[in-house]
C-alpha cells in the first residue's frame, strides 16, 4: 500500500469521531440530581448575659446591690461548645457553561439539603469561664444542644478541564467558588433543677432560699432557624458520556468547603422569662457558630449543548 495511503486511511476512520468531540464546543446547560454526606460538625455558642445572681426578673433591684456582688451592670459573657455527628441528604443544581477546546467555565446554582439530627448532651464550657462552670455546679440538670436540618442555596462560578478524545467517555476535573446562603435549624436548652433544695445558687439564707425557688424548673431555650452567608470552595472529578452529538449524561463527584458560620438572636426565654436582664432592660441575644461546614457528594447530571 502506499506510504500517503497508509497515512491517510486512519485519519479518514478517525474523523467522524474527532468531529463529533469538536462539535461540542460551544455553550451547554446541565442538571444535576444526587445524594451528598456530611462529616460531623462542631458548634458554639455565646451571648451578652449577666450572672444568674444578677437576673432582675428573679432577684430584686433592692437584692441585687449586695448579695449579687459587684459586676451586675457588665455582661458576663459564656462561651460554650458542643459536637455534632455528621448527616445525609441531597443535592440539586443547575448549570451554564462554554466550552472551549478542553476547558469549560461554568456559573453553577446547586440546592443542598442535609439532615444532621443531632444531640450533645455533654457541652464542653471554655477553660476560662468560672461563672458558666459555677453555674453548671449550682443549678443545671440538662444542658442539651440539637443540630437539626442544614439548607443552603450557591452560587459557584467553576473551571473545568476535560479529557477530550475519540472515546464518548469525558473524564474531567474542576474546582469552583462562590457564596452559599445557609440555614440552619437549631435547638438549644439550659435546664435548671426542679428540686430548690438542690440549688445553691443564691445560697441558704432566707432570702437566698426563696430566690432558689423562683430559679427551680427554669429553662433558657433557643428553638429557631439561622442564617448566614458563607464563602466557599469545591472540587470536582467526574465523567460524561455522549449518548448523541448534543446530550451526556455522566457522574459528578464533588468536594464542597464553606466557611463558618455564624448567626446572632435573642433567646425564646431565659430563665423561663423574656431575653432580657430585667424587665425593660437591655436584650440578651446569643450567637450560634460552626467550624466549617463540608459535604461530599455523588450526582448524575445531565448537558445539553447547543
Amino acid at each position: 500500500m502506499d506510504t500517503r495511503w497508509s497515512l491517510l486511511l486512519p485519519a479518514l476512520i478517525l474523523m467522524p469521531f474527532v468531529a463529533l468531540a469538536q462539535a461540542q464546543d460551544g455553550f451547554y446547560f446541565g442538571l444535576e440530581i444526587g445524594a451528598a454526606s456530611a462529616p460531623g460538625v462542631d458548634t458554639s455558642m455565646t451571648d451578652n448575659d449577666v450572672s444568674t445572681r444578677c437576673d432582675g426578673f428573679i432577684n430584686s433591684d433592692a437584692y441585687l446591690e449586695d448579695p449579687a456582688g459587684p459586676g451586675c451592670a457588665n455582661p458576663a459573657p459564656g462561651l460554650w461548645f458542643f459536637e455534632h455527628d455528621g448527616g445525609s441528604g441531597i443535592l440539586a443544581g443547575a448549570s451554564v457553561g462554554y466550552r472551549r477546546g478542553n476547558f469549560r467555565l461554568e456559573g453553577e446554582y446547586f440546592y443542598s439539603g442535609i439532615n444532621y439530627d443531632s444531640k450533645d448532651d455533654s457541652v464542653t464550657i471554655a477553660d476560662e469561664d468560672a461563672i458558666q462552670r459555677l453555674k453548671r455546679e449550682q443549678e443545671l440538670a440538662v444542658v442539651e444542644a440539637v443540630l437539626g436540618d442544614a439548607v443552603s442555596h450557591s452560587l459557584f462560578a467553576n473551571l473545568h478541564y476535560d479529557f477530550r478524545s475519540a472515546s464518548r467517555l469525558t473524564p474531567y476535573v474542576g474546582v469552583g467558588a462562590g457564596f452559599s446562603r445557609v440555614s440552619l435549624d437549631y435547638f438549644n436548652r439550659w435546664a435548671r433543677r426542679i428540686d430548690p433544695a438542690s440549688i445553691s445558687t443564691f445560697g441558704s439564707e432566707p432570702q437566698g432560699l426563696r430566690l432558689n425557688e423562683k430559679l427551680a424548673g427554669t429553662t433558657t431555650i433557643a428553638k429557631a432557624g439561622h442564617s448566614d452567608t458563607v464563602f466557599g470552595y469545591q472540587l470536582v472529578a467526574g465523567v460524561d458520556y455522549q449518548l448523541r452529538e448534543a446530550l451526556s449524561l455522566g457522574l459528578k463527584l464533588r468536594w464542597a468547603d464553606f466557611g463558618e458560620f455564624d448567626h446572632e438572636r435573642e433567646w425564646d426565654q431565659l430563665r423561663s422569662h423574656d431575653s432580657a436582664r430585667r424587665p425593660g432592660g437591655e436584650r440578651v441575644r446569643y450567637k450560634l457558630m460552626t467550624d466549617d461546614l463540608r459535604f461530599l457528594s455523588l450526582g448524575l447530571n445531565l448537558k445539553y449543548h447547543f
